[in-house]
């Protein structure tokens, strides 16, 4: 499952995410952009996901990469998904200091990522 978060409408660096990831054999639930928290979550237990990817352009929709981690540890399902985060103001710093398994440079990076984060690197 993968969105841009919400607050946040900019989504052609997600779009060539999504593009790539299926081009190397993943099904991906893209759930657009301006999404809020609670409904990427509930997206990524219908679809059984095994990783949730969130995309912020702009620093001040960060923080709702932040929220989603806490999210999941609040719901009690912060283990049963792995997450990935990008977009051009994240850092691998930040990734970490949120509590995310991956970060991600660019699309083809995430690819790679999100192979390592399954177990097929």
């Amino acid at each position: 499952v993968i969105a841009t978060v919400k607050g946040d409408v900019h989504d052609i660096g997600k779009a060539i995410v999504v593009s790539l990831m299926r081009a190397n054999g993943f099904d991906v639930y893209d759930l657009g952009r301006d999404v809020e928290t609670d409904k990427i979550i509930e997206e990524a237990e219908k679809a059984d996901a095994d990783i949730i990817g969130t995309s912020a352009l702009l620093t001040t929709t960060m923080p709702r990469q932040k929220e989603l981690e806490e999210a999941l540890k609040s719901a009690g399902l912060r283990d049963r998904f792995k997450t990935i985060v990008g977009g051009a103001p994240v850092t691998p710093r930040w990734a970490a200091r949120i509590g995310a398994d991956a970060y991600a440079e660019d699309a083809q990076d995430g690819v790679l990522k999100v192979k390592e984060l399954i177990g097929q690197s």
